[in-house]
């Protein structure tokens, strides 16, 4: 049966947790046929972390990119070489710039923070406006949608782990109006939408999206799924691949892509 993770991190991301050899011995282990690393791309020089933070340095692509060509030559299993770019719309020159120096597989489409707030990782959500928070996320994510160069869209709804993580909950119904606006956007520009399987297993315990958007993305005219684990350590790869499937057929999908130099490959599922 075929199974890919086309959401992963390793050493080469600031907060990856597991090294490209450890990754390949992973992905065997838990049963992948074709993994898409996928290293971090902050494009707002570090703006979204707070002060007592390392910044992160600027991903090293020829050292990314050289080590992956090397390994796969001889990996067991297939691996495409992507790149997450995060916030271009915050930081547009910067992004041009790393979309070109590579010929990527895959390119995925983030928005880790608002303007001029942190990382939603970092935040403390008590007494936050959740509600305006949110429509400001999701306005920026349409415009990264509209304006930004990527294969598929990663986590729709990124900041709702982290409410959950600190022990409150957010009715994500109300966003509706703009949550399709984006969907449509992405279908009618032929752009893929990521089904990220992180907080399956963490306190949000669903997908991202889950099945209410995902069969929504699918009735405006979607055609593109991926589905990524956004592990940044061995024991996140494949995590909730088998779940995100079952999902989608259900929701009215019978493939799942995969990007070869950003042109999607379709699986049966």
């Amino acid at each position: 049966m075929f199974k890919a993770d086309s959401h992963i991190h390793t050493t080469f991301s600031p907060d990856g947790r597991q090294t490209p050899e450890q990754l390949i011995q992973t992905a065997i282990a838990a049963g992948l046929t074709e993994i898409t690393v996928t290293e971090h791309c902050e494009c707002n020089d570090n703006a979204a972390l707070p002060p007592e933070e390392t910044p992160w340095p600027d991903l090293d692509v020829k050292a990314y990119t050289e080590t992956y060509e090397k390994l796969k030559e001889t990996s067991p299993i297939k691996i495409n070489i992507g790149i997450e770019i995060g916030q271009a719309t915050q930081g547009r020159e910067y992004a041009e710039k790393m979309l070109s120096s590579y010929e990527w597989d895959f390119v995925l489409g983030s928005l880790h923070n608002v303007r001029n707030e942190y990382d939603f990782y970092y935040m403390d959500y008590a007494g936050k406006d959740l509600k305006k928070l949110f429509s400001e996320y999701f306005d920026q994510l349409y415009e990264t949608v509209e304006t930004c160069r990527f294969s598929s869209l990663s986590h729709l709804y990124y900041p709702v782990r982290y409410i959950y993580r600190q022990g409150l909950t957010l009715d994500l119904e109300q966003f509706d109006g703009q949550i399709k606006l984006i969907l449509e956007l992405l279908a009618k520009k032929g752009l893929g939408l990521e089904i990220n399987t992180s907080s399956v297993s963490d306190s949000y315990g669903d997908l991202v999206p889950g099945f209410r958007y995902a069969k929504m993305f699918r009735e405006l005219g979607g055609e593109i799924v991926t589905v990524g684990s956004d592990g940044h350590y061995a024991e996140k790869v494949g995590v909730g691949i088998d779940v995100a499937y079952k999902m989608l057929k259900e929701a009215g999908f019978t493939a799942v892509a995969t990007f070869e130099k950003q042109v999607p490959v379709f699986h049966n599922i």
